[in-house]
C-alpha cells in the first residue's frame, strides 16, 4: 500500500494540497480533520464540555463514525447523518480542538486511521499522521505558514461560507489552536525528523502539490 503522511498547524493548505495529489495520484485521500469535527460536533450539539475527559469518555460509545467515498470525494457520517456541510465552522473547529486532545477521543479515532491505511493506497493528513497514526509512512511531510498568512486563508473560507467574523479573532483563534496542538499530552503537533518540511508562505497550492510529486517521484 502507499500511504503519504501530511502534518502541519490549522489553514496551513494540507487538505487541498492532498485532495490535488490524491487526484493526481489516483487514490484515495482521508480527511482525518473531519473525523475530529464530527466528533467536536457531537459535543457542541450536546452540550458536551470538550474538555473534559470524563464527560467524553461517557458518550463516546455514542458516536459512531463512517466514511465513505463517492467519485473519490469523502462524506463523514455522524450517527448515519452526513456532516460534511456542519462541520466547518470556527465554534466546531474550536470544539474539535479541544476535544482531540483526549486520549480517549484520539485512541477511537486512530483504530479507523490505521484500518483504513492498511486497506487502502491513502493520504492522510493532520496534525500527528507522521509521528503517531502512520510513523512507518513512505513519505512524509510537514507543511506550515505564518500565523497571519494562515488566518487569512481561513478568514476568505469562512467569508465564502457567509460566517461574520474579523480577521482579528480568526488570528486569535489560529494562534490559540496553535499553542493547544504543540502543547497537548497526547497526539501534538510536531515536526518528525525524517519528514519534507515546507513553508507555504510564498508558494502557490499548485507549487505545493509540484513540490510534493517531485519528493514522491524521486523516491
Amino acid at each position: 500500500m502507499i500511504n503519504i503522511a501530511i502534518d502541519g498547524p490549522s489553514a496551513a493548505g494540507k487538505g487541498v494540497v492532498s485532495e490535488r495529489l490524491a487526484k493526481l495520484l489516483n487514490i484515495y485521500h482521508l480527511d482525518t480533520g473531519a473525523i475530529y469535527r464530527a466528533i467536536g460536533l457531537y459535543m457542541y450539539e450536546n452540550n458536551i464540555d470538550a474538555s473534559s475527559e470524563e464527560e467524553v469518555s461517557k458518550v463516546l460509545d455514542d458516536i459512531n463514525i463512517e466514511i465513505e467515498f463517492i467519485n473519490r470525494e469523502q462524506y463523514t457520517y455522524l450517527n448515519g447523518e452526513c456532516v460534511n456541510g456542519k462541520i466547518r465552522t470556527s465554534i466546531i473547529s474550536d470544539y474539535s480542538s479541544r476535544s482531540s486532545a483526549l486520549l480517549c477521543v484520539r485512541d477511537k479515532v486512530k483504530h479507523l486511521q490505521q484500518d483504513f491505511a492498511k486497506k487502502n493506497n491513502v493520504i492522510m493528513e493532520g496534525r500527528d499522521i507522521t509521528t503517531e497514526i502512520l510513523p512507518n509512512a513512505k513519505y512524509k511531510f510537514f507543511l506550515t505558514a505564518s500565523p497571519e498568512t494562515r488566518a487569512l486563508r481561513r478568514l476568505k473560507d469562512l467569508e465564502a461560507k457567509g460566517e461574520k467574523i474579523t480577521f482579528a479573532q480568526v488570528l486569535k483563534d489560529i494562534n490559540e489552536r496553535d499553542y493547544r496542538d504543540s502543547h497537548r499530552e497526547f497526539g501534538k503537533l510536531q515536526l518528525a525528523k525524517d519528514a519534507v518540511y515546507i513553508n507555504t508562505d510564498n508558494y502557490t497550492i499548485d507549487e505545493v502539490v509540484a513540490i510534493i510529486y517531485s519528493k514522491i517521484d524521486e523516491r
